[in-house]
């Protein structure tokens, strides 16, 4: 492979480093920069939605049945939202977890109270 064609390789850890670069971008964007088959990228963008770390931003208001927008009869009730599959402009945002560590302060807490007590003499 030339240089060139190793960062277009959809692994998870490269639609990873795309995303972290650009903030977020359209499902279409993600697609044709690594040349790759729709399902494979939804099922990579899925993977980091189930990890906290992808927010799917829905670009088009859901349809519902009663306004005829559901063609595949998934609604169950008129007035439910239809279920579509992910639109190609949907946008993608990378998610940056917190800075600071889940109960750091606990962990200074746990090693104060474990320092032997220093006892003076007066």
């Amino acid at each position: 492979m030339s240089p060139n064609t190793d960062t277009r390789v959809l692994t998870p850890s490269q639609v990873k480093t795309y995303l972290k670069q650009r903030g977020m971008a359209p499902l279409s964007d993600v697609i044709n920069r690594f040349d790759a088959p729709t399902d494979a990228v939804i099922a990579i963008l899925e993977f980091w939605q189930q990890r906290g770390r992808v927010r799917r931003i829905d670009t088009q208001p859901a349809a519902s049945c009663s306004s005829g927008g559901c063609r595949s009869g998934g609604c169950s009730t008129p007035s439910e939202p239809c279920q579509t599959a992910t639109a190609s402009n949907d946008l993608f945002e990378w998610l940056e977890p917190s800075a600071a560590p889940v109960g750091f302060d606990v962990l200074i807490d746990f090693e104060e109270a474990w320092q032997p007590s220093i006892s003076h003499k007066t």
